[in-house]
């Protein structure tokens, strides 16, 4: 019967080559990696001079995980720092080298002067957000955090609109920001119309067509003339009306008599004859329904009482009053809210009226002012002389 079992010699060679089998390799020590220094914020303290300075190195792997830069690795940035202490020749590539056309709008705009913002100190250094981020309503936040560091007294009011729904840069232009006078300004007052169009495109192109926006381009060139009804060569631009960073919605209850305070930046005359109206005088006290400036004039569409197009025009005027007074008639709509008492060439009857009235009712105290005077003389003449004040109605003495 053969044996199940190897023939001895074969049986001997198995053991010897069993016994000399090499052992196991031993695992190598794994290489430390960027993360092992730059991911430990206590580790880079010990290594620098202040805290700062150790938060600029701090990248720990959820910064880059949530960066813009996610598929991006170290060696991509930083070259030459693959040992430590880094060789002198390790070098950090700049953000030019991929954004070329944002670094060129950057160096002709006000952040590439002497102290402004790097891209570090608007897009971080290795947490950046992404644009779709920074498009978000909590990107705009962030950036307008970021801006808020250095312009924190131009920050956007909690109230504003804008808050938390456009960033600074969307109106402010992110990488070209230059400033306001600059006719390059996306805010210069050439450029709001386009500005804020983006966003607001029916508005821009109403505006654009009206009084306003035909007086804005005179007005912001050098040797611009006053309209006939402004009272100052300011341009009427979106920001003269509705403000920069301190903007109210319409239905905040303040903001028709705060838009009254802003329409008369530029009409304060045609300010005082409404405040002096029933209109004016309600607003004062308070009423939140009684007409302002927009509510008979228009918002964005804007033109000359003599235009047909204007609200206010002989074509609509009544059918703008019946907007607040259903039973207006013709006869009502010939009420002149910005009479004024002293224009004696455009309201001759108001200017008579009131000169007349005014000199009427000086006149009456004027008499009875020295009818009464003379009377407390003749009683003190009756007194010192002691006779009766009754004697000089004695018909009969």
């Amino acid at each position: 019967m053969r044996s199940p079992f190897p023939p001895a010699p074969a049986l001997m060679a198995l053991l010897v080559a069993a016994a000399w089998t090499p052992p196991p390799a031993v695992a190598q020590q794994e290489r430390p990696s960027c993360q092992s220094c730059h991911g430990e914020l206590e580790f880079l303290r010990q290594h620098v001079a202040t805290l700062p300075d150790a938060e600029r190195l701090y990248a720990p792997a959820e910064f880059l995980a949530n960066s813009a830069h996610a598929s991006m690795t170290c060696a991509d940035c930083h070259t030459g720092f693959r040992s430590y202490p880094h060789p002198d020749p390790a070098s950090t590539r700049t953000c030019a080298s991929c954004h070329p056309e944002a670094s060129d709008a950057w160096e002709g705009g006000l952040h590439a002067l002497d102290g402004g913002a790097t891209c570090q100190d608007c897009h971080g250094t290795h947490d950046v957000l992404s644009k779709a981020v920074l498009e978000s309503a909590g990107g705009a936040r962030a950036v307008r955090l970021a801006c808020g560091s250095c312009h924190y007294e131009a920050g956007a009011a909690e109230v504003d609109p804008h808050a938390d729904s456009v960033s600074c840069a969307a109106c402010h232009a992110p990488h070209g920001t230059m400033p306001t006078e600059d006719d390059r300004s996306s805010i210069h007052p050439l450029n709001q119309a386009a500005t804020c169009g983006a966003c607001h495109e029916d508005v821009s192109a109403a505006w654009s067509g009206d009084a306003h926006g035909a007086a804005v381009a005179p007005l912001a060139l050098p040797g611009g003339r006053i309209p006939e009804g402004a009272s100052r060569a300011e341009p009427p631009t979106c920001s003269a009306c509705h403000g920069s960073h301190d903007m109210l919605v319409p239905s905040d209850p303040t903001f028709g008599a705060e838009l009254t305070e802003r329409c008369a930046h530029c009409h304060e005359p045609y300010r005082e004859s409404w405040a002096d109206s029933y209109h004016g005088q309600a607003a004062t006290l308070g009423s939140p329904t009684v007409a302002t400036c927009a509510d008979c004039h228009g918002t964005h569409g804007i033109y000359s009482s003599a235009d047909a197009r204007s609200l206010v025009s002989g074509e609509r005027l009544l059918e703008t009053c019946q907007t607040c007074h259903p039973q207006a008639t013709a006869g009502f709509a010939q009420f002149q809210p910005h009479a004024d008492h002293n224009d004696k060439e455009r309201y001759p009857f108001v200017y008579w009226s009131y000169h007349l009235m005014t000199a009427l009712l000086i006149g009456v105290f004027l008499v009875f002012g020295a009818h009464t005077f003379l009377w407390l003389v003749r009683l003190g003449i009756d007194a010192v002389r002691g006779t009766p004040h009754s004697a000089h109605h004695d018909v009969g003495g």
